[in-house]
């Protein structure tokens, strides 16, 4: 929808008429639509009040400061400082153009009175402090700086404009709209809670307590060193983690980001570990070591599909040079929250009781002395 901005011009009349007719063309240029109360001179409080109503109504103010300071109401304020003041009183956005050197100009432009210009210079240093100013010489230098300024200052600070009655939405347009918002809602909290749990499918799917039956080899090899020439004995063997436990135990090392190698080793180290715990401590290997452990490939990529179909982990998008064409992995909102849930330290409940020490027995001669230096 097109908007168009109402421009209030703000400037002494009688020696600015080119400069105020150059900023006129730059606006509507812009197809923006000028404002200015120059043809009605606020000599009465009615006349106040139309300018009012017109900066009110308008969207942005372009102040232009030459070399006159203008007319004065009745309490000796200029007319154009004080629009400026309203006009700051209604927090619009001003745009401040003045002219970089008003001696300069020739004197029929310029107050010839000592207080007049002593009002003048007070009028340019208030604008200065408050405003980044823009300065200009000439019309066309001043119609180019207005264009720049007011560009600038729609795009920083975005007003409420106007628009062609036809490209208003009607009713019906509007109830269309409201009911598209209503279904966005919706589809951002279906969004939200699919984030946070598992994605639909998955019922049917091995995952939680279900076990995966993971097969290995490995070599065991006796402790006693006098017997040298003992072969090493190589045994098949298989363990049965659950998905929760192989999730839990890699999902750390995806909580920013992990090469597909790393989530390998990640996987590697975890069936190493369980091996070995559960091997060791049978009977048959008491005496022997346990070492060059294997484990199939296949057995990791399907480890990785399961947590990838399960909603667990992803593939991370995250844009890298040309050069990088390695797979990277993270985890999902799901999985991030069933990590929290798996590894999280839980609180053990404490009785709420007086703890006490074991009593020791102590020598008569001991009481006795500590008797004597009670009494």
């Amino acid at each position: 929808m097109d908007k168009r901005y109402q421009i209030f011009i703000s400037s002494t009349f009688t020696d600015l008429k080119d400069e105020r007719q150059s900023v006129l063309r730059a606006i509507l240029e812009l197809d923006h639509m000028p404002a200015g109360m120059e043809l009605f001179p606020a000599t009465d409080d009615s006349a106040w009040q139309l300018i009012t109503d017109v900066i009110d109504s308008s969207d942005y103010y372009v102040l232009i400061i030459g070399g006159r300071y203008g007319s004065l109401d009745e309490t000796g304020l200029g007319f154009t400082e004080k629009e400026y003041d309203y006009a700051i009183q209604t927090k619009k956005p001003v745009i401040p153009l003045l002219h970089e050197k008003p001696d300069n100009l020739p004197r029929e432009r310029t107050e010839t009175e000592a207080a007049a210009w002593q009002r003048l210079g007070s009028f340019r240093t208030k604008v200065q402090k408050k405003h980044t100013c823009v300065y200009w010489n000439t019309t066309e230098e001043l119609k180019a700086k207005v264009i720049v300024g007011l560009t600038s200052a729609v795009k920083r600070h975005p007003a409420v404009g106007w628009v062609r009655a036809d490209t208003v939405p009607t009713g019906a347009t509007l109830a269309e709209v409201l009911g598209l918002k209503n279904r966005i809602a919706e589809l951002e909290q279906v969004a939200a809670t699919r984030d946070t749990g598992p994605p639909p499918g998955t019922d049917e799917l091995a995952q939680g307590t279900d076990r995966f039956e993971i097969s290995f080899n490995f070599t065991a090899r006796p402790y006693d060193s006098h017997y040298p020439h003992v072969a090493d004995t190589r045994y098949k063997a298989t363990i049965s983690p659950t998905w929760n436990s192989i999730f839990a135990a890699v999902a750390p090392t995806m909580i920013n980001e992990a090469t597909d190698k790393g989530l390998r080793n990640s996987l590697n180290s975890f069936f190493l570990g369980e091996a070995r715990r559960s091997y060791q401590s049978r009977k048959q290997f008491k005496e022997k070591t346990l070492r060059e452990f294997t484990f199939p490939d296949y057995q990791f990529d399907t480890c990785i599909v399961q947590m990838r179909a399960l909603g667990l982990i992803k593939e991370n998008d995250k844009r890298r040079s040309l050069k990088d064409t390695g797979t990277y992995w993270a985890l999902t909102a799901y999985g991030n929250s069933a990590m929290v849930q798996l590894r999280a330290i839980r609180r053990v409940p404490v009785e709420d009781e007086v703890v006490a020490s074991e009593a020791t027995a102590s020598s008569s001669e001991e009481d006795e002395s500590k008797g004597s230096a009670d009494d």
